[in-house]
């Protein structure tokens, strides 16, 4: 026979275990988007709505919606279903906007990079830098120098591009090798092997070829001309290279491989996730839709389906969306590239580095200047660019790292 004690307990534990469920019923719909509804006469409790995650690098942004400022960045906002206009700004960066069009109990994320309204400069060289190349997986830089005030410096040089925190010997140039009596390198060009382990150095009159390999040391005695085997060194790198498209091209869809330029490997990359694809337009063509199935949080950014050749799009792997970017004749030689850790491409564009968001949005100027369009190069975790600058007329062109975030 039960007692009022055991009565009381009964009641405690059951009430425990609706006010459990209660609760968590309470946390999943309100994560999902909807919140509770102070509206009389509504004859609901809850109201539907989307929710907009305003993320931002650097963090503690200022967001507005409707040009109303409503919070800081890292955020959730909820907003009922329509059409918003997003800003995010920050003193001394760029500002950021989109617009987006939210659905209920849908999750959209800003992702926003922003990038400094006044660039910094920090010299890599000072000496020059002659003929400068970037290795294909964008992680060495090398170059000559050819300076009448530092004959016992000139030479082959090699900066490593890193993103490895420790100070010591970060980024900092190191010889590869000296002139010598029969060399000068000033009067070399370079080219990377597709392994970005050896170099192929060719005098201006191409009659001379020395292949570098970047794992032993350079000297007088191991340098010999390879001019008689440089078609076969040729065909290898080339044979490396298709192989190299290949696993590029192997993760796309079946429907985008035959749009999809393979002239170079340049002509196709990854953003640093491999979600997104940037690649140049073999031919034109057009690209269904649900290739893959989207999820509810699509970007509705206006995409292009219908493809032409030469120009540049972006392709979401997760998404199933395609943006158009710009058309091929529209850069200035300089071959687009994925700004590491970001959604941002860097190109350059009527005398000026710009970057554009992957769905086309936010197309900025970082930096103008007297600098060489044909050599702009990545930085290893996206922070920077690296650019040959002449700081002023006459002065000669070295190596800086502009920093843009």
């Amino acid at each position: 026979m039960s007692t009022v004690s055991d009565r009381k307990s009964l009641f405690i534990i059951l009430t425990v275990f609706l006010g459990v469920i209660c609760l968590t019923y309470l946390i999943s719909i309100m994560a999902r988007g909807y919140q509770l509804n102070f509206q009389t006469g509504s004859g609901s409790i809850f109201k539907a709505t989307g929710l907009l995650s305003a993320t931002s690098k650097p963090k503690s942004a200022s967001v507005y919606i409707n040009d109303k400022l409503v919070t800081a960045t890292d955020d959730t906002i909820n907003l009922p279903p329509g059409d918003y206009q997003v800003k995010i700004v920050k003193d001394g960066y760029l500002p950021w906007t989109k617009d987006f069009h939210v659905n209920k109990e849908t999750v959209y994320q800003t992702d926003t990079n922003l990038f400094r309204s006044v660039p910094d400069l920090k010299s890599l060289t000072l000496s020059g830098a002659i003929n400068s190349t970037i290795s294909p997986d964008y992680s060495k830089v090398i170059y000559a120098v050819a300076s009448a005030s530092a004959t016992r410096d000139n030479g082959l040089y090699l900066i490593e591009l890193t993103d490895n925190p420790l100070p010591i010997g970060r980024n900092i140039p190191r010889i590869l090798a000296t002139n010598f009596t029969f060399i000068d390198w000033s009067q070399f060009k370079f080219t990377f092997s597709p392994n970005s382990r050896q170099i192929l150095a060719t005098n201006s009159a191409g009659t001379i070829n020395y292949l570098l390999s970047l794992d032993t040391p350079i000297t007088a005695a191991n340098l010999f001309d390879v001019t008689p085997r440089l078609s076969a060194i040729k065909t290898d790198w080339a044979q490396q290279s298709d192989q190299i498209i290949t696993a590029k091209v192997d993760k796309l869809p079946s429907e985008l491989r035959q749009l999809v330029s393979t002239s170079s490997a340049t002509a196709i990359s990854f953003n640093s996730t491999e979600d997104k694809v940037l690649y140049l337009a073999a031919a034109d063509g057009n690209l269904k839709s649900n290739i893959i199935t989207p999820p509810p949080a699509q970007s509705n950014q206006a995409q292009s389906r219908q493809i032409f050749k030469n120009n540049y799009y972006v392709y979401d792997l997760k998404d199933d969306t395609n943006f158009l970017l710009f058309n091929q004749s529209a850069l200035q030689t300089q071959t687009p590239f994925w700004l590491a850790n970001s959604n941002n491409i860097a190109f350059v564009d009527n005398k000026a580095i710009r970057v554009i968001e992957y769905d086309g949005t936010n197309l900025q100027t970082i930096y103008a200047g007297n600098f060489d369009p044909d050599t702009v190069y990545p930085w290893a975790d996206g922070s920077r660019i690296i650019a040959l600058i002449s700081p002023y007329t006459s002065a000669p062109a070295n190596l800086y790292a502009i920093i843009i975030r």
